[in-house]
């Protein structure tokens, strides 16, 4: 089997909410609760391989987003590790820091608050890779040029500013300037989500387009499984920090094994003329304060059972796939 390209292993993340300096006082001497702790991501694992496409798939406040980032190395890791081409990048020296900074790119959601306003679109795409002397300023035109071309992209717009575009250009900017340093491995944040449905259909070929000329790999964060099933190779399903489910795309829109998948499936939009009534999943998410203990999802799961309750379900693997449920462990009882 090929080696994984980004391997991460047991990879937790816990926010500490800050205090003022009365709460953390009222604290000190016993008369104030300690400062919650916010479980965002909770012992996950997962890898992709080269030139794979995974879908990290859940709701809102799962912890998708806070998983990329650490990839990307924006926030560090309160436990797990992160391997990058084999090598530990959570524990890295500065110029294997720079290195992986290089090869590991993330694109956002908003591609208008992650662009500098005040800065032409050729500066921007230029800049980095002038700053790791990865071409030099004499290259800059014609460098310029052959990236905005290569995200479709007339070379003509290069002395303008963001405000200029529109959304859908803004985003083949941000793609241009995270190609600009030459990586192997894209993060997307839900980097079509605030697209128009033409416009997401337009920047989901180009992202495919890029992966057969270049052999990248995606890490592709969404919460829409429509757009999932499209782009990606493999799925990994995310609830309250936890993996649920892994398994490859088309087996998963085929049957899937978990409950809060089954769930999410079922109400994905279809072409079709048989009527249905949307019946959203029953409750809230609980908050990443205080989860649930046991399984997570079985304060909103019709299969739960006395055993959800207590006890943790491992992430069990049926060949291809896994998944985190007591009905394919031994029952719920």
């Amino acid at each position: 089997m090929t080696a994984p390209l980004v391997a991460v292993e047991g990879l937790s993340k816990r926010f500490t909410q800050a205090q003022d300096a009365a709460e953390r006082l009222a604290t000190r001497i016993g008369f104030g609760a300690p400062p919650g702790t916010v479980h965002a991501v909770d012992d996950v694992s997962f890898t992709v391989a080269p030139g794979e496409v995974v879908g990290l798939v859940g709701e809102s406040g799962s912890g998708k987003s806070t998983i990329g980032r650490m990839i990307a190395g924006l926030i560090p890791p309160s436990d797990g590790v992160i391997r990058y081409d084999g090598k530990d990048i959570t524990r890295r020296s500065r110029a294997e820091s720079r290195a992986a900074a290089l090869q590991i790119q993330m694109i956002f959601q908003d591609p208008m608050s992650s662009l500098n306003p005040r800065t032409r679109v050729r500066d921007i795409i230029a800049e980095a890779p002038l700053f790791h002397g990865l071409i030099r300023a004499s290259e800059v035109p014609g460098f310029v040029d052959a990236t905005l071309e290569r995200v479709g992209l007339d070379p003509s717009v290069r002395d303008r500013y963001p405000h200029q575009f529109s959304g859908g250009q803004r985003q083949r900017i941000v793609i241009a300037r995270a190609l600009a340093v030459s990586p192997r491995f894209l993060i997307c944040d839900e980097s079509v989500a605030a697209l128009d449905v033409s416009i997401q259909a337009q920047v989901l070929n180009l992202f495919m387009r890029l992966r057969r000329e270049l052999g990248l790999s995606y890490l592709f964060i969404s919460h829409d499984l429509g757009v999932v099933e499209h782009i990606s190779d493999r799925v990994v399903i995310l609830y309250l920090g936890r993996v649920v489910e892994v398994a490859p795309t088309e087996a998963l829109f085929a049957g899937a094994l978990h409950p809060y998948t089954q769930a999410l499936l079922a109400e994905v939009p279809r072409l079709s003329t048989e009527k249905r009534r949307f019946q959203p999943i029953k409750g809230e998410i609980p908050s990443p304060l205080a989860p649930p203990p046991g399984c997570h999802f079985h304060t909103r799961c019709p299969h739960a059972g006395p055993r959800c309750s207590r006890e943790v379900p491992r992430l069990k693997a049926e060949g291809p796939r896994a998944a985190a449920c007591h009905l394919h462990d031994g029952g719920v009882a």
